[in-house]
């Protein structure tokens, strides 16, 4: 152990003179602390953020998605399948149609999506699940209804037992060139639960009766589940090469860049907010320095005679301040730990007293947190050091 080392520790812990330098000490040490715990509890809740959305992408979307680049297109079913079916990498595909409509029921009008599939869907999405209530009903659209609407069992049998009709446009046009509505009656033949949210937004039908309602043999999108080692991109590829450039291919990583883009964003931000707030709270660590060079002053003279140079009564009083830093640093780090853990454990804070805050604590974020805030103590601790020349020199 260096010789200005250990001297840094006895005078860091050693008892002061004056009890205003230990208050000053303490509170140098509770502000870099709390900036810490600061910063750290936004980066953390800003991870439980991006592991929220990449759930919400795993469980809404499908690993990749095959559509034509015009949304109008339909494209015929049996030359895409026949190219991807050799595919190795390919679990499941589902041919999808989805079209937005008018649900009229109890004379009320409801917007929602109605989204055609078949029997692959539910291999392609883990999570939707869908529960046959009655046989289908001839010259209807039998469609099934999410489990968030009817949770009271009357009012199940009052839907299933209630005639219903969609409106949706046509996308033929007529010789004036305007569109025009299509009217169906509708059949609610089972319910289906995917998540709240999709349970509430959509209604779903098979694909095949969807197609000869508005009289199209086509599908609109091809939605596919690939095995868990595969790399996407490196199918999506494989993809293109084997369909070319009319289709419009995309990944569920490339759905959650857009999101990540504006965390990061955000997270730059906050990295910029938190560095000013740190060096403002800096001149406490500064102030509490120089004090404490004026508590050490016999001291520093005492070595300055003993030959001790000037660069090594400066690394004394710069340890001190990069422990000062260092512990202020890891207290709020393991508060903010403390804190993270209980909310992510106990979900005690939440949004709207029903959505817990999302936390993740990650090596990463803890890492950053620590470079950034040893790096500007140490930097304040080199500036604090200057004035030991007048001190000496100028004494």
């Amino acid at each position: 152990m260096n010789t200005y080392f250990y001297i840094s520790i006895r005078y860091f812990f050693s008892k002061k003179k004056t009890n205003l330098v230990n208050i000053i000490v303490f509170l140098s040490i509770l502000s870099i602390g709390v900036s810490a715990f600061s910063l750290s509890t936004i980066l953390f809740v800003f991870s439980g953020l991006e592991n929220l959305n990449e759930k919400f992408h795993q469980t809404h979307y499908p690993d990749i998605t095959i559509s034509c680049f015009n949304e109008k297109d339909f494209f015929i079913n049996d030359s895409i399948i026949k190219k991807i079916e050799p595919i190795q990498e390919i679990m499941a595909f589902s041919k999808t149609i989805e079209k937005k409509v008018f649900l009229h029921y109890n004379n009320h009008e409801y917007f929602v999506l109605l989204k055609g599939v078949d029997v692959g869907y539910e291999k392609v999405m883990k999570k939707f699940i869908k529960k046959n209530l009655k046989n289908n009903k001839f010259d209807y659209l039998n469609v099934y209804i999410g489990w968030s609407y009817i949770l009271d069992p009357l009012l199940l049998y009052h839907i299933i037992n209630t005639p219903l009709q969609i409106l949706f446009f046509d996308s033929k046009k007529d010789e004036k060139n305007t569109l025009f509505f299509m009217k169906k009656k509708v059949c609610v033949k089972g319910i289906f639960h995917f998540s709240p949210k999709m349970d509430i937004k959509y209604l779903f039908c098979d694909l095949y009766e969807l197609q000869n309602v508005i009289k199209k043999k086509g599908f609109q999108t091809l939605e596919i589940k690939v095995y868990d080692q595969v790399n996407i991109d490196n199918l999506k590829n494989i993809l293109m090469k084997k369909l070319g450039s009319k289709f419009n291919i995309i990944t569920r990583v490339e759905r959650e860049k857009s999101f990540h883009k504006v965390l990061n964003t955000e997270k730059i931000f906050i990295y910029f907010l938190f560095i000013l707030i740190t060096l403002i709270t800096g001149f406490n660590l500064f102030s509490a320095i120089y004090i404490l060079q004026l508590d050490k002053l016999k001291e520093i003279f005492t070595l300055w005679s003993m030959g001790f140079s000037l660069y090594r009564i400066k690394m004394i009083f710069f340890y001190i301040g990069f422990m000062i830093t260092t512990f202020g640093c890891l207290s709020g780090l393991f508060i903010s730990y403390i804190i993270s853990l209980i909310q992510e454990k106990y979900k005690i804070f939440k949004i709207e007293k029903k959505i817990p805050f999302p936390v993740k604590i990650t090596i990463e974020d803890s890492y950053m947190v620590v470079c950034v805030i040893l790096i500007i103590g140490s930097i304040i601790s080199f500036y604090s050091l200057k004035r030991i020349n007048n001190m000496i020199y100028y004494k």
